[in-house]
């Protein structure tokens, strides 16, 4: 069967399941999406045409009066009529998958009781070689979050016995395994897992950065309970640098990709959806961190060209703003303004301090064009502080990103400002370079 049939009746049972509870509640497709979504929006959902987003999910459920869970679930409530015609769905190896995932959620929100259920509900059902091991491998973990250890341990090596076992699935249930016996504090054991585990995660194309610093912290607290803490240290400094370089956005993206092809390519549709998905999410959530940060840079710009004060009281309120919302992003872009602002003052020390908090902010984004900015506002710090080399380097640095840009109008102004700080050190033939590449462009038809 098709991954696309797949998406369809996954489809075909939300959708039905959110037009039964609608129509048990008597309200029309206008009352269950206003003021969030659209009738339109509700309506392809109810069709099966698009899948709700989490957010649309917990929304609707809000306001029919049930879970987010009770439009996916195997079990309909009864209150809700005309849910059980789409059980024969539920029997389909993508229901099954559905159910599957489904417990998996259940494990990750706290209501492992529940997912215990769910998954004992299976045995009978007709589920394939992988799934029956992803079964167990799901009830293992239910089972340890509740501290039932030897039934974890006991479904969990049954999990691993079956010859042709998936490799990450695996890694999976290695690790895990490892978790329950170092609670059970058989050490030798639970090393013994760990190991199994972190070789073949070697082997793995593309890595999995998250198991893999999951498995050396799960080392480290294996030797704290040993008392060998130099080893333990050892560990979990590792475990840090392997999460320090999921900081940005382009690794994690990176990774996501990867994995999202890996899986596609190995026709394990359920895994490749979830990484697809997690690739999109964080590229839209990056298009709009990037999007405010334009926004602030369009209007800081204006705004300085203005009245210093209403410049400065805009700024201060941007950064608070900017602040409580954690926008690194948008943060940098102010933080570089307010050290543009200090250094028109004179107060050079507290610009620098501002400055350089914003390249540290925007650093994690790649080359963007506040970083261009930001490089330009530290060069005029070093000038203003006789430090030529260094404020050199800093403009160099901040034009050539400006030029991949192709930022047309802040080239023109970056190329002015370097030649005149140029002409003002009797640098006149180097000044004149810069001053005609700002022609230039000024000459070029818009």
């Amino acid at each position: 069967m098709s991954s696309d049939l797949s998406h369809q009746q996954i489809g075909q049972i939300v959708g039905a399941r959110l037009r039964a509870a609608r129509l048990a509640k008597k309200l029309t497709q206008s009352q269950l999406a206003r003021p969030d979504f659209s009738i339109s929006y509700v309506s392809a959902i109810e069709r099966g045409q698009i899948h709700p987003s989490l957010r649309a999910l917990e929304t609707f459920a809000l306001r029919l009066g049930i879970s987010s869970a009770d439009l996916i679930s195997k079990q309909a409530p009864h209150e809700i009529a005309g849910v059980s015609a789409i059980n024969g769905l539920m029997q389909s190896a993508e229901g099954l998958a559905l159910q599957l995932l489904e417990a998996q959620v259940f494990i990750q929100q706290g209501a492992a009781q529940r997912a215990i259920t769910q998954l004992n509900s299976l045995v009978s059902k007709k589920l394939t070689p992988e799934q029956e091991i992803r079964r167990r491998y799901l009830l293992g973990w239910a089972y340890y979050s509740m501290a039932l250890l030897q039934e974890s341990e006991s479904v969990l090596a049954e999990a691993l016995k079956p010859e042709g076992l998936d490799d990450y699935l695996s890694m999976q249930i290695l690790n895990l395994l490892g978790m329950v016996h170092a609670s059970l504090r058989n050490y030798a054991q639970a090393l013994q897992y760990q190991q199994l585990c972190l070789d073949k995660l070697e082997k793995q194309q593309p890595h999995d950065a998250f198991l893999i610093a999951q498995v050396y912290t799960g080392r480290g607290q294996l030797y704290v309970n040993q008392d060998k803490i130099e080893d333990a240290v050892q560990m979990f400094q590792h475990a840090l640098a392997i999460t320090e370089e999921l900081t940005t956005s382009g690794r994690l993206k990176a990774m996501y990709a990867d994995a999202f092809q890996y899986y596609a390519e190995s026709k394990d549709y359920l895994y490749a959806a979830l990484y697809g998905r997690k690739y999109l999410e964080l590229h839209f959530q990056e298009r709009s961190n990037s999007l405010r940060s334009e926004i602030y840079y369009s209007l800081g710009r204006a705004m300085m060209q203005g009245d210093q004060q209403k410049a400065l009281a805009y700024l201060e309120k941007a950064l608070q703003s900017a602040s409580e919302k954690q926008d690194l992003l948008a943060l940098a872009t102010v933080s570089s303004y307010m050290a543009e602002w200090l250094l028109t003052q004179g107060k050079i020390e507290e610009a620098q301090e501002y400055a350089r908090k914003a390249y540290m902010l925007a650093s994690p984004f790649g080359s963007v064009i506040i970083t261009a900015h930001i490089l330009a506002v530290l060069g005029l710090i070093a000038y203003a502080q006789k430090d030529f080399e260094v404020g050199d380097a800093h403009f160099v640095a901040g034009l050539e990103m400006l030029e991949r840009f192709g930022a047309g109008e802040e080239r023109v102004e970056q190329y002015t400002r370097y030649a005149q700080l140029l002409e003002d050190r009797g640098m006149a033939k180097e000044a004149l370079i810069y001053y005609k590449k700002a022609w230039e462009i000024q000459q070029k038809p818009v």
